[in-house]
Formats: C-alpha cells, structure tokens, sequence
C-alpha cells in the first residue's frame, strides 16, 4: 500500500445488504474482494474510482460527495466516506444498472 494512504473501516448501510444478499456466491466473492480493496485503498487501480453526478451524500466527513467504484466489468459499490473518520459507508452494491439507479 502507499505510504500516505490510510486503511478505512467498513459500515454497511441496509440498502447494501440486501442488495449483497440477493447477488449470487461468486458475485459475493467479487464484492469481498472489492470491499478488501476499497477499505485498504481507495485508489487502488482496479477499483476504478470516481465520483457519482447528481448525487449528494449523508455524511459531511467525505464532503457530501458519492463515489462509484467497480468490483468487475459487471458489478458495482457505491459509497461515501463517513459516517465517521476514518470510516467508509458502503451504500449499495450489484450490477452496473440497478447499483447505480440505486445510489
């Protein structure tokens, strides 16, 4: 991991589990991995990060701001930092379309 990258807590919002709990046990296992990644380094390359338009978050700890990041070609996180430092709010998870329609 880069020196100046610091590791983050995972808190999993509702929307998010259900959504992780209808997705399929080798989807699942794409998300881990993602979420691993996501808590470890937000700006790991593969998870392909970027902010979401037209959406404001919960928390002020992330500036408001929603981010998209990918755990496959076909498979979605959205999240924002918060609700406290040093933690990473997990919003919703699945396929690319209803992940994002979802945010």
């Amino acid at each position: 991991m880069p020196p100046n990258v610091p590791s983050f807590n995972p808190h999993f919002e509702i929307i998010f589990l259900e959504s992780y709990s209808r997705l399929k046990p080798n989807e699942r296992k794409v998300i881990d991995k993602a979420v691993r990644f996501l808590s470890a380094n937000p700006r790991h390359s593969s998870l392909n990060v970027h902010k979401a338009k037209n959406v404001t978050g919960k928390y002020a700890e992330g500036g408001k701001n929603v981010f998209i990041a990918y755990a496959s070609k076909n498979l979605r996180l959205t999240f924002e930092y918060g609700p406290k430092p040093g933690m990473i709010s997990l919003r919703n998870c699945g396929h690319h379309e209803p992940c994002e329609r979802e945010i």
